[in-house]
């Protein structure tokens, strides 16, 4: 539903996508799910210096910081991070407001934020990414705890 709602335009501009994954990037995962230009319009509130070199990141990647995780030794990276991203996301709010309908408008802040977390560590950072494993217990093992 939400890719005929939302991802019709997305899937038009980029139909290799479906077939290819080179084609599957932050900015086309993003038009599928939340709407065509939107993360644009937000690209376009960012500083000078950071605006074309975003863009070209959501043209050319595929990986986003799902949950907006990272962690830093460094409380002054931290400051400035957040400093960034709210005056950023403050911006935005001029033009999505808070009158928003629907999962993926109601959560579009986050979902900005999780796309510019990469960006911005590793341009103003030295980061390394670690992967995220998930480990779920199987039923055998459940059964096990319990006796």
């Amino acid at each position: 539903m939400k890719i005929i709602k939302h991802g019709k335009m997305a899937l038009i501009r980029n139909p290799k996508a479906i077939i290819s994954e080179r084609g599957r990037t932050i900015r086309w995962q993003f038009e599928m799910f939340h709407g065509v230009k939107k993360l644009d319009k937000a690209i376009d509130l960012l500083p000078e210096e950071d605006r074309e070199e975003f863009r070209n990141f959501t043209r050319t990647e595929n990986s986003y910081s799902r949950g907006n995780m990272f962690i830093t030794k460094s409380p002054k990276i931290m400051n400035e991070y957040f400093e960034y991203i709210f005056n950023w996301l403050t911006k935005c709010e001029g033009i999505f407001g808070f009158n928003l309908e629907g999962y993926g408008q109601i959560r579009i802040y986050t979902f900005l934020a999780e796309r510019f977390l990469p960006f911005w560590f590793k341009k103003y950072t030295k980061s390394i990414e670690w992967p995220v494993i998930y480990h779920d217990i199987n039923k055998d093992e459940k059964i096990n705890k319990k006796q």
